[in-house]
């Protein structure tokens, strides 16, 4: 069974974009970490993603779907809301049990990607294995918090940390 994890850049003062949605202060933090927690090492051990709507709209603002060639979920309040891309699937009711069937035939990582919201959701519903937060030395003041703005407790175990060269913090967490 995979692991579901919340991989995620952070500021300083914990906000993974300003609160017009921009993430410019990530822009100086692109080059490789060498840690094992780098994107591409982590990427490489995702079977599936999962994320919200808020979350999927924004990568498509990019431009294409990145996460191509991984099933994946993208849970929405909306019935009617639909995706394009092959093998991701929009949730909005029984998300729980698309989770578990994800989770239950895939080997790895299943990637919460972006969403403080639905971290939240997921930490509360004792779905979420494992936090990797990368710590970025930037403030940014006000913006959209990781774990959401919902009242929130659940217990961690640090089980590795990474500094790089550019003083970017590598935490991961298991639940306890």
């Amino acid at each position: 069974m995979a692991t579901t994890s919340y991989y995620v850049a952070v500021s300083l003062d914990g906000f993974i974009a300003r609160e017009d949605e921009v993430m410019d202060w990530l822009s100086n933090y692109t080059a490789p970490l060498e840690t094992p927690y780098d994107y591409e090492p982590f990427y490489k051990s995702v079977s599936a993603v999962v994320m919200g709507r808020k979350t999927y709209d924004k990568i498509l603002s990019f431009g294409e779907y990145a996460y191509k060639g991984k099933p994946g979920l993208v849970l929405s309040k909306d019935a009617d809301f639909k995706v394009k891309e092959p093998g991701v699937e929009p949730v909005s009711s029984n998300w729980k049990e698309k989770l578990e069937a994800i989770k239950a035939s895939a080997e790895g990582r299943v990637w919460l990607v972006g969403g403080g919201e639905v971290a939240n959701l997921f930490i509360k519903e004792k779905l979420l294995d494992e936090i990797i937060v990368t710590i970025i030395p930037e403030t940014i003041g006000i913006g959209i918090p990781w774990l959401g703005k919902t009242p929130l407790s659940a217990g961690w175990v640090l089980s590795e940390h990474y500094i790089s060269k550019k003083s970017v913090v590598q935490l991961v967490y298991s639940r306890r």
